[in-house]
């Protein structure tokens, strides 16, 4: 539904963008279009997402279909905002004749749209929320594909407060230089969420070093084995509230590795745990004794 109603605000605010020679509209209407895409992607990526999720051929699960459909949504929303920003610049030193009354319309019907949609998307993040997350759950889960999504008509409404602003000064005081003005200062707020969405995605599919609160946490829950001590851990996002890790254990006596799945089971969002036990029976012992 959000889909659809992006298009066909998209639509109108590249028609009437162009018939009113508003630039804030026009690029609200081509920067839509751009998220018209990414959520297109959103939807896609949930569905390969379920339909592989018992794929064989994929190792760690098909969680990172979603990752991935976030990180080529930031893409186009950083090449969007690009665009949108070198049209704004010209259109700053060349001002054209504006509709004002006209685009004005159109750009509140944008933003109650825009908002519209952020209310139906919110409402998905906290019902999925609600269920991923458990009162003594300790692994954090951020839905970055919904929150790709969400981030797309924020900005979209932040464009759209925007246009209406340059607007109705326009209208006002016949200032047409702040429309393309204002649309440019709005294009700093997109392009700072394009920039942390990138970031956020990019670590998860480069597999980057998980919080050092759940590394504590794991790590503390394997030397909770008798006598074993923890010399290299390496924990990684796989998809939404869903982590795998590899560790190396140094033991006097190796317990059996169903202790050491036992201990990491209490752990909500682990898969694929990879443990590699090693015996040193003259090792200094991790509690402060020698083994025998």
């Amino acid at each position: 539904m959000v889909a659809m109603l992006t298009v066909a605000v998209m639509g109108l605010e590249v028609a009437a963008g162009w018939w009113t020679g508003s630039m804030a509209l026009l690029a609200d209407g081509v920067h839509m279009g751009g998220h018209a895409v990414a959520l297109g992607l959103a939807a896609g990526a949930y569905a390969m997402s379920r339909r592989y999720a018992r794929d064989r051929r994929l190792s760690l699960g098909s969680g990172k279909i979603n990752d991935l459909a976030a990180y080529t949504s930031a893409l186009i929303l950083a090449a969007s905002t690009a665009w949108t920003a070198i049209e704004s610049a010209q259109r700053l030193l060349s001002p054209e004749p504006l509709r004002p009354t006209e685009a004005l319309v159109v750009a509140v019907l944008g933003l109650a749209v825009n908002l519209l949609s952020a209310w139906l998307l919110g409402g998905a993040h906290d019902h999925g929320h609600e269920h991923d997350h458990h009162h003594d759950h300790p692994i954090h889960v951020h839905d970055h594909n919904l929150g790709a999504a969400l981030a797309h008509v924020l900005s979209d409404a932040a464009t759209s407060v925007a246009a209406i602003a340059g607007l109705l000064a326009a209208g006002a005081w016949g200032w047409t230089w702040l429309d393309p003005l204002i649309a440019l200062l709005a294009l700093g707020v997109v392009a700072r969420w394009a920039v942390g969405l990138l970031r956020q995605t990019g670590a998860v599919l480069l597999d980057a070093e998980g919080p050092d609160e759940q590394r504590r946490q794991v790590r503390t829950r394997l030397e909770a084995v008798a006598d074993s001590r923890v010399t290299d851990l390496h924990l990684w996002s796989v998809g939404q509230g869903a982590w795998t890790l590899a560790a190396s254990v140094v033991s006097h006596g190796p317990a059996a590795p169903d202790a050491y799945k036992a201990v990491l089971a209490g752990l909500p969002g682990i898969h694929h745990p990879l443990v590699e036990i090693h015996a040193c029976r003259h090792c200094p012992s991790p509690h402060g004794a020698e083994s025998p």
